[in-house]
């Protein structure tokens, strides 16, 4: 996976093509447009969570309904708010939801080939990856330096990923659960609701970390990959146990509060185990992290002291740009045309992934990349 080329024009994001960027990859439909410098014009956003919100999780055909019919109005304010026309159309293709996929490939194809436009179709990690350098303040987008490390956390990923000269390459992975699907199963259990990743951090803030042993995993073969599994069926187990199953639809008491922060602080200690071997072994210029894991107050805390004391810069985006949008996805595309890098909408297909796996679903349909 290559980011973007470094360089003194590079770094400066000479030259880029006003983009338009669209995501749907999965229950989120966003549309967004850039300027010429990365700096983000408009950032538009239609959930979907009151709609999944009744089965705890993703449905796909659901999701895909949803996207035929947020797209046109989000694309008609975007192009309505926008400074300009785009000059470049960029749109997620993988991986994800096929279904959720195609809608918005198919959309993005149309309207490059009607408007005679480019197209470059991105991968959606790399979106992730690129987001920390996004701002919401009016300013441009940050360059990428030589070397970075990257957390992504979400729903259907965790891994670290080095970044190093424009080229992503990934450290670890989660051998089982991703460390979001894990944070929406334990607050479904407890009557939370979806996604459940908010509410846990929501109730830790007041709950004891220390109150609810929790196992903190660790593979055989590997010090630096994640299993989330295990540390999922305890909680759920303890929570049973206590019989505290949806005691989270009335009002939390203290032991709903306390197990949030355990598994919270489980599922954080897990995340950041490898972060100083990797430090020390990497030399990064910077450490960020991103997807909707990244927007956890104790994970973001907790970066930010890592850094301080082992004297490296920490970069988090704003919490709006962890979870999916369109900005990330059109400053991805924005720095793949400036490698020269197009699609032709008229071949280009969406891809899935057989190891992914979207929040609430236990296996989806894969394909291969295409083009």
């Amino acid at each position: 996976m290559v980011l973007a080329r470094t360089g003194d024009s590079q770094g400066a994001h000479d030259g880029l093509p006003r983009t338009l960027g669209i995501e749907t990859s999965c229950d989120e439909t966003a549309v967004a447009m850039l300027d010429g410098e990365g700096r983000i014009e408009v950032n538009l956003l239609s959930s979907q969570v009151a709609a999944h919100a009744p089965y705890g999780g993703v449905v796909p055909e659901l999701a895909s309904r949803e996207h035929l019919k947020a797209l046109p109005w989000l694309m008609e304010r975007v192009l309505a708010e926008a400074r300009g026309m785009p000059k470049l159309v960029a749109v997620t293709a993988g991986p994800g939801l096929i279904g959720s996929l195609l809608v918005g490939v198919r959309f993005a194809s149309a309207y490059s080939w009607a408007l005679q436009t480019p197209l470059v179709a991105v991968d959606h990690l790399e979106g992730h990856l690129l987001s920390p350098f996004l701002d919401l303040e009016g300013r441009p987008a940050r360059p990428v330096p030589d070397r970075v490390l990257a957390l992504v956390a979400s729903g259907g990923h965790s891994s670290w990923f080095r970044l190093q000269a424009g080229a992503a390459s990934r450290l670890s992975r989660t051998r089982d659960d991703a460390a979001g699907e894990s944070f929406d199963k334990v607050a479904q259990v407890l009557g939370l609701g979806y996604p459940g990743g908010p509410q846990i951090d929501r109730l830790a803030r007041s709950g004891d970390p220390g109150a609810v042993a929790l196992p903190r995993p660790r593979l055989k073969d590997s010090r630096i990959d994640f299993s989330f599994s295990g540390l999922k069926s305890a909680a759920v187990r303890w929570i049973r146990d206590q019989r505290l199953e949806g005691a989270g639809e009335t009002r939390p008491g203290p032991a709903v509060a306390d197990l949030a922060a355990s598994f919270e602080a489980a599922v954080v200690d897990q995340l950041l185990a490898p972060l100083e071997e990797l430090i020390v072994l990497h030399r990064p210029d910077l450490v960020t992290a991103s997807g909707g894991v990244a927007a956890n107050t104790l994970l973001r805390d907790r970066l930010r002291a890592a850094g301080e004391a082992l004297s490296v810069e920490v970069l988090l985006p704003p919490r709006s740009l962890t979870t999916d949008n369109a900005a990330m996805i059109a400053h991805a595309g924005q720095l793949a045309a400036s490698r020269g890098i197009g699609h032709d909408g008229r071949r280009l297909d969406a891809w899935a992934s057989s190891s992914w796996q979207p929040p609430g679903m236990r296996k989806v349909s894969s394909a291969r990349r295409v083009g």
